[in-house]
């Protein structure tokens, strides 16, 4: 094995039992400087791997009511079929820096290595030996095996490479935009802009992300969408208006393109940068309107069509605003948004009622019959919010240019 490359980190070696290994490598990945090999491995050798570069880990570990069919289907197959798993299994694929090989011991070492694909069968093999040695640490090698595995070994020293595969990799089995996103550090601007303002928060880069802890990275980004003006947007047609509320897949992508465009396209970094700096004053701005307390006293049924208008604590108090209601307000806020030297912010006049804003936002609600879906839906209620803080911004401007 080569010698590992010097860093802050000790280099992390697995050495793993084999019952059979062949390398399979082709001239082309040859000449790219990359080695491929397929092994057979004793079940429980998976175990010794981790999958820090896989776009997702096990699901079920992070949420049992992400356990789904092919989860059913894995455990099935091993508690009844074990025998036949190697050959119904879609098999596992691994990535390493450097590789050793010791064919007399049937043992090969790998430098750096993770599961790119496969981290669900390996969770619940897991389990199985969980559930036959009572130890995650301890799952059983004595003997023979209880099955075999298959494994295809990627041995590729560069880590974008690694990434770059491992997305590929993960498309028979699709995984979200979100991943692959986290996986090529597209988020990390956007959540370090957020930490600025809102000390400790993170942000979801990744499937397996999940818990009270994590901010939904696609609502980030709704809400920044929303509140971005058309002097940014360069897009003042109402599907515009309403991509925020209906389509937070698009939101992610778009801002994605923008991000890997923003070196070489004047619109795609001015873009970029107003979402990335816009966003921790957005998430404040929600939670400001999510829990006003001039919600009260308007008589907003809990239970509307369409799912819950608000949620209220054991006082009868407003805590929560369904978004169907937040989104349209919000989106007339962009009037209020401006450029400042330390990036974009959100600064309302003084002369802005926020109890008058909510009275607007509620008139709406009940002009659209208290239904939720058409009013987060309506172009109507969007265009009727803008109306008060447009007005505003032109009679300051007004003033302003009086004086």
């Amino acid at each position: 094995m080569a010698s590992a490359k010097k860093g802050k980190h000790a280099p992390n070696c697995v050495q793993l039992s084999y019952q059979l290994l062949r390398n399979i490598t082709s001239p082309d990945e040859k000449s790219e400087g990359v080695q491929s090999f397929v092994a057979n491995l004793p079940a429980d050798q998976i175990l010794l791997l981790g999958t820090k570069d896989n776009l997702r880990g096990y699901l079920a570990e992070y949420n049992p009511r992400k356990r789904n069919r092919v989860h059913e289907a894995i455990k099935r197959t091993i508690t009844t079929a074990p025998q036949r798993f190697i050959v119904r299994n879609s098999g596992f694929v691994i990535t390493c820096a450097d590789i050793e090989i010791d064919d007399a011991k049937k043992a090969v070492t790998l430098l750096e290595p993770s599961i790119i694909n496969g981290s669900q069968s390996q969770g619940e093999i897991k389990a199985f030996f969980l559930d036959i040695a009572g130890s995650a640490e301890d799952p059983g090698t004595s003997g023979e095996p209880p099955f075999y595995v298959r494994a295809t070994i990627i041995v590729d020293e560069d880590p974008a490479e690694v990434i770059e595969t491992a997305i590929a990799r993960n498309i028979v089995t699709p995984v979200r935009n979100l991943s692959e996103a986290g996986a090529r550090n597209q988020l990390d601007e956007l959540e370090e802009s957020i930490q600025k303002v809102i000390p400790g928060a993170k942000i979801r880069k990744n499937e397996s992300d999940s818990g009270e802890e994590f901010i939904d990275t696609r609502f980030v980004l709704q809400l920044a969408r929303l509140l971005m003006p058309e002097s940014i947007s360069g897009n003042p047609s109402a599907a515009e208006k309403l991509r925020a509320y209906k389509n937070p897949e698009q939101c992610l992508t778009d801002f994605c393109d923008w991000q890997k465009n923003r070196n070489t396209d004047v619109a795609s970094k001015t873009k970029y940068e107003f979402t990335v700096q816009i966003a921790p004053h957005v998430l404040n701005e929600y939670k400001h309107w999510e829990a006003h307390p001039a919600w009260n006293g308007h008589k907003i049924w809990e239970q509307t069509k369409g799912g819950r208008a608000v949620r209220r604590d054991t006082s009868g108090k407003i805590i929560w605003v369904s978004p169907a209601l937040i989104f349209p307000l919000m989106g007339a806020l962009s009037e209020f948004v401006e450029r400042q030297k330390v990036g974009w912010k959100i600064e309302k006049p003084s002369l802005f009622k926020e109890a008058e804003m909510i009275q607007r936002t509620v008139n709406q609600f009940r002009a659209h019959r208290s239904e939720l879906i058409l009013m987060g839906r309506s172009e109507a209620a969007y265009d009727a919010l803008r109306i008060y803080p447009q007005t505003l911004v032109q009679v300051l401007d007004t003033v302003s240019s009086a004086h």
